[in-house]
C-alpha cells in the first residue's frame, strides 16, 4: 500500500504545480503578447509560458496509476472535463482504468470533513 500512497503522492504533486502555474501563465502570456506589439524582441516571452503551461498538462496526463501502470489520466479529459485535482474536490478524482482514488492518500482522510455538521459546531 506504501508504493500506491508515493505514486499517489508524485500525481497530486504534479497537479498541484498544475494548479500553481495556472494563473501565472495565463497573466504571464498576456504580458507577453503585449509586450510583443510594443517591442517584437520580447514578443518570446509569451510562447514560453505556453511551452511551459503545456509541458505541466502533458506531464501531468502521462503520470501512471501505481495500481495498474496505465494513465492515471487522460490529456482530453485534463483539457475538456477539469478533472485534475482539485483543492475542493480531492475525493472525486480517480484513475480512469482502475479506480484508485486520489482520495487513499492519509493526507487527504485529515482535511476532509466528514459531514458539513462536523464544520458549524466546531
Amino acid at each position: 500500500m506504501e508504493e500506491y500512497f508515493a505514486g499517489l503522492r508524485k500525481i497530486k504533486l504534479r497537479s498541484d504545480n498544475v494548479h500553481a502555474a495556472r494563473w501565472p501563465c495565463f497573466y504571464l502570456v498576456s504580458i507577453g503578447i503585449f509586450l510583443g506589439f510594443l517591442f517584437p524582441p520580447l514578443g518570446f516571452i509569451a510562447p514560453l509560458f505556453i511551452y511551459l503551461f503545456l509541458f505541466l498538462l502533458l506531464r501531468l496526463s502521462l503520470s501512471t496509476c501505481p495500481r495498474c501502470n496505465k494513465r492515471f489520466y487522460s490529456l482530453l479529459n485534463i483539457i475538456f472535463n477539469g478533472s485534475f485535482y482539485s483543492k475542493s474536490g480531492m475525493w472525486a478524482v480517480s484513475c480512469n482504468s482502475c479506480g484508485l482514488k486520489l482520495s487513499e492518500l492519509p493526507e487527504v482522510d485529515e482535511i476532509a470533513i466528514s459531514s458539513h455538521k462536523d464544520e458549524w459546531f466546531k
